[in-house]
């Protein structure tokens, strides 16, 4: 109980040392966008202009970092990998291309390890990046550019665990990854082909092709057909509308459950019609029939959300170029694949 008792703080302290800690932080990084100068640009061109991979490295908190730069230069167009110092030491140096450029993270740059792998990657690899405080260190020694950190003090009560030094390495490997993306010129449709999976993935690399209902789900009737069949088409392909066709096989129209109940009751021998007397009768009462909404295969799944959206339907029908009806997406179907229109924007 008395440990218990000697652990706790007050609130109020807990509270400012969380502030305090993040203002540390703001400060420093502050300080390290002003500080950044020509070796940025260098770095920049470094990695813009290799024909090899970027390989990231580090140690410890650095190490943690270093993974996670591998991972936004990969997302954003740079084939990148990181690579642990002592792995590299045990086998994977056979990893190392000639052509290759490493990123090396080391708060002091004095860390034995890291040391020990540049000077073997100089061997077999290309040229070195390091990040690091001390431009007299061994690993800013044994690199062609030098991205120097300033020398704040970490954050915290006792200063000694890597809070602003941390930071800082981030930022810079962030910075460096969004100027090479913009270097490259980089595109969100580029990104969204490392990012398949996710939202917006989805909403720029899905086209209507993906989700068709087409072939034998796809419910087609002539127009000179009667009633009856269009019934059966309806009812045996369970989408809830019909593509009404010309004798040629060109699309006409829909005519969907809406239009099927309007014909019922509104005329008193509904059997008795041809699909076209039918799909004219179910509109009667229009002024104006607005043209039927249609979209192409290769349209975004996206374009296809937003069109049902300003329409107020539920489903579209896919023309071909000949302006037969190829198929037929759903909203149910798109959002359930998770497809978003895009945002104010983008």
């Amino acid at each position: 109980m008395l440990a218990a008792r000697e652990m706790r703080v007050e609130v109020s302290d807990s509270l400012r040392i969380g502030r305090e800690v993040i203002e540390q932080e703001a400060k420093a990084l502050e300080a390290l966008a002003q500080s950044l100068g020509s070796d940025f640009e260098d770095a920049v061109k470094m990695l813009a202009s290799t024909a090899g991979r970027v390989l990231v490295s580090g140690v410890g908190k650095s190490g943690s970092i270093a993974q996670k730069v591998a991972g936004t230069l990969a997302s954003t167009g740079t084939p990148a990998l990181f690579l642990h110092p002592i792995e590299a030491l045990h086998g994977d140096l056979g990893v190392v291309g000639q052509e290759d450029v490493l990123i090396a993270l080391s708060k002091s740059g004095h860390t034995e390890e890291l040391v020990r792998f540049l000077k073997h990657f100089k061997r077999i690899g290309g040229e070195i990046i390091s990040i690091c405080e001390s431009l007299d260190s061994p690993i800013a020694r044994l690199s062609s550019v030098v991205v120097q950190i300033p020398v704040v003090g970490e954050a915290g009560p006792l200063a000694l665990a890597p809070t602003t030094s941390a930071v800082m390495q981030l930022a810079v490997a962030d910075a460096l990854a969004m100027s090479l993306l913009d270097a490259r010129g980089f595109t969100a449709e580029q990104f969204a082909r490392f990012h398949p999976e996710g939202s917006l993935g989805r909403r720029l690399l899905v086209r209507c092709d993906d989700l068709l209902h087409e072939g034998d789900q796809l419910p087609v009737i002539d127009e000179e057909s009667s009633v009856p069949d269009l019934l059966l088409e309806m009812n045996s392909k369970g989408l809830g509308l019909a593509c009404v066709v010309d004798s040629a096989g060109v699309f006409k129209g829909v005519f969907t459950d809406g239009d099927l109940r309007r014909l019922l009751s509104q005329c008193e021998s509904p059997l008795q019609l041809s699909v076209a007397q039918a799909w004219q009768n179910s509109r009667r009462e229009d002024s104006e029939t607005p043209a039927p909404v249609t979209i192409t295969a290769e349209s975004l799944a996206a374009e296809a959300l937003g069109l049902m959206r300003d329409h107020r339907i539920t489903s579209l029908v896919v023309l071909e170029d000949d302006g037969k009806p190829r198929g037929i997406v759903r909203m149910v179907d798109l959002l359930r694949e998770g497809i978003q229109e895009p945002t104010t924007g983008q």
